[in-house]
């Protein structure tokens, strides 16, 4: 049988624990039987907790949450092109026509932070800014022709959404009094990996969809890349929500320890 006190195994029918020299109040055969049972489930369980403890999981998810919002400085989309034999084809010359333009995650949220610096231009496009003949009239700096303007867009929303979730995922874990809190901030990390998902989904859509174009288009030569802030983010994110559901789980289980 299991001394209820102190965990040991003791001999069947003892009134004593030789081990801590507690009482042993008499037991039923069954009743001994479903104590070493359940004795021995949540041993198994404790170990599991046990383990999980070790891990500082309440200091990682803060970390977590703060480097995601960090990432925003990053490079999060490059849109590149390389159009100069389709350009050359209008103009009939031998000019380079490419760009890069280089976007972070706080430019989608500020869009007035965007200027000149987010991009490389090659020289071509400053070279013959425009084609005219009797049938067609080309511009490279015509407004309809092109991607949208992304610093004259609206702030994104779902970029803001995921830097309101880290905020509060990280000021929530700084709370300790109640045990299901960690569990709130694992939702924040969860819902952050939503919207930046849905952001990358429909990046074309919001940014790069051609409004009143006619003729030539030059968005059929982009080439748009999620840099590696946009990664970094998401990383972060959901090591933010294993961090907190961790948490979650080694306090709920102290918690009914206790009763």
């Amino acid at each position: 049988m299991i001394c209820p006190f102190c965990g040991k195994d003791i001999p069947n029918g003892s009134s004593m624990c030789p081990e801590c020299s507690c009482s042993i109040p008499p037991q039923s055969p069954m009743r001994s039987s479903i104590s070493m049972t359940t004795s021995g489930g949540n041993s198994g369980i404790a170990g599991i907790v046990d383990k999980l403890k070790a891990i500082p999981a309440r200091l990682v998810a803060k970390i977590a949450f703060l480097i995601a919002i960090l990432c925003f400085v990053f490079p999060f989309v490059t849109i590149s092109c390389d159009a100069s034999d389709a350009l050359n084809s209008f103009n009939e010359t031998n000019d380079e026509y490419s760009f890069e333009v280089t976007y972070k995650g706080y430019n989608f949220i500020f869009p007035s932070t965007i200027d000149e610096d987010n991009a490389k231009v090659s020289s071509g496009w400053n070279n013959s800014s425009s084609y005219d003949d009797d049938d067609s009239d080309y511009s490279s700096d015509s407004d309809d022709k092109g991607s949208r303007d992304v610093s004259k867009e609206d702030p994104d929303k779902r970029l803001i959404g995921v830097v309101i979730c880290c905020i509060v995922g990280c000021a929530v874990l700084f709370v300790t009094k109640y045990d299901w809190l960690p569990a709130v901030s694992a939702v924040l990390g969860f819902a952050g990996i939503i919207l930046l998902t849905r952001f990358k989904s429909t990046f074309n859509e919001k940014y790069l969809e051609v409004d009143g174009a006619s003729g030539f288009s030059i968005e059929s030569l982009l080439d748009i890349d999620f840099r590696f802030g946009y990664s970094l983010c998401m990383l972060f994110l959901i090591i933010s929500l294993i961090a907190s559901t961790i948490t979650f789980l080694i306090e709920k289980f102290r918690y009914d320890r206790q009763f």
